[in-house]
């Protein structure tokens, strides 16, 4: 796996953490009879989840691009090589 996806991963974890982290401070104020928390908390965490989904998809691509070229560089070399032997 290339740093690339790595990184877009744990970002990823660490954006869902977040917003799981905003959704028990929500419950945790709605629980406890505290109606004043605004929509801003909910949005916040929303947001983290849609980044979370967000990170987790370009690391997604970023993985099948690089086994697409991977896979590419193999056919090229297989090809290449069932020349040589033809053509000797």
């Amino acid at each position: 796996m290339s740093n690339l996806t790595v990184i877009c991963y744990l970002s990823s974890l660490l954006s869902y953490g977040m917003g799981f982290l905003q959704t028990l401070a929500i419950k945790d104020g709605v629980t406890e009879h505290v109606a004043t928390f605004d929509t801003f908390h909910v949005s916040v965490a929303t947001g983290y989840f849609v980044l979370a989904i967000f990170l987790a998809v370009i690391g997604s691509l970023f993985f099948y691009a690089k086994l697409n070229r991977e896979q590419e560089r193999t056919k090229i070399i297989k090809r290449s090589s069932k020349e040589e032997l033809l053509s000797a």
